[in-house]
């Protein structure tokens, strides 16, 4: 009996470490959605100098992941505008849906969110563009840490688990 309690106590441990790693890969992958959401609304915003509500609703079709929640978001707030500014409206969306997001990339995309609407549309563009590659850029440190990060969760999980096996029994 416990053989098999030490088993699933370590089978746990290793499979949270799982867990978190998955989690960790999601959030990457969140990286890219954003940009590749940006990259449609610029592209829409672009080829046709359509208004950005219309721009936003969309690029949100065409959009999946974190990046057509966050297009969802600022378009069901576009109700509000008005009332409220653009860039109000974009960092209510950017909170609701982007909550997980550090610092400097949450500020980069309030950024972006202060400067679409307000200035001409190569300024939008720009600010795009630059959005759209600095989250880009957080996808491939990510990427490329992702390896190390993986033997260092797994490894860990395991010998806190195996640790605890031994202290328990």
């Amino acid at each position: 009996m416990k053989l098999l309690g030490a088993i699933l106590i370590l089978t746990a441990g290793i499979l949270g470490g799982i867990l978190l790693l998955l989690d960790k890969k999601k959030r990457r992958d969140d990286y890219w959605s954003l940009a590749a959401a940006l990259e449609l609304l610029r592209g829409e915003l672009s080829s046709e100098a359509v208004p950005l509500a219309l721009g936003i609703e969309r690029a949100n079709a065409h959009t999946k992941g974190m990046g057509k929640e966050l297009l969802s978001a600022v378009s069901s707030g576009l109700d509000e505008l008005g009332e409220r500014s653009f860039g109000e409206i974009w960092d209510k969306a950017l909170a609701e849906t982007c909550s997980w997001l550090a610092a400097e990339p949450a500020s980069e995309i309030r950024k972006l969110g202060a400067e679409l609407g307000r200035f001409d549309l190569e300024v939008q563009l720009r600010s795009l563009d630059a959005c759209a590659l600095y989250l880009k850029e957080q996808w491939r440190r990510q990427k490329n840490a992702y390896p190390a990060e993986r033997r260092v969760a797994l490894g860990l999980s395991f010998c806190f688990t195996a640790l605890l096996v031994i202290l328990l029994y």
